[in-house]
């Protein structure tokens, strides 16, 4: 059974802060994967993104948003089955969302990568991005290499 994983849980009240040992016959993708995994779960929460809709504030988390972009001069964050607008630059956004999770595909597009269910390499020198929601957006050309080595490292 490939990357199946046995989890056992020990209560030591004499710890100060939890413990997490991981025993493997040798180091893989799967055990950095498990590893990330952990790591993101001790991360802080990254701040919720305030966003406005029908003179109504939203805060909104950033594991909902599907992506950020520019639309007639306004900033749109788009979450499954809505959109909201944000007074922030796409700049200030970006500084404040996780890298981790999202990643600039143009001057005026962000995408949440965890909400990427492919990427269609069909058309030579672009990258069409396909959402979970079924939506889609075009890499602009000048991102298309950045893409492609974050792809890389995944």
């Amino acid at each position: 059974m490939k990357n199946r994983i046995k989890i056992e849980i020990e209560i030591d009240e004499s710890l100060k802060e939890p413990e997490v040992v991981i025993r493997t016959d040798k180091d893989s993708a799967f055990v950095e994967r498990i590893v990330a995994a952990i790591e993101r779960c001790g991360e802080e929460d990254r701040s919720k993104v305030t966003a406005y809709k029908d003179n109504v504030i939203s805060l909104l988390s950033q594991k909902d948003i599907i992506r950020v972009y520019t639309e007639q001069r306004k900033l749109v964050v788009s979450t499954v089955g809505d959109k909201y607008e944000s007074k922030s630059t796409l700049k200030d956004l970006e500084a404040m969302l996780d890298p981790k999770m999202f990643v600039r595909i143009s001057r005026f597009e962000i995408v949440n990568l965890n909400k990427v269910t492919g990427f269609d390499f069909s058309v030579a020198g672009t990258i069409k991005v396909l959402f979970d929601d079924g939506s889609s957006t075009w890499v602009a050309r000048r991102y298309v290499r950045a893409i492609e080595q974050k792809l890389s490292q995944m």
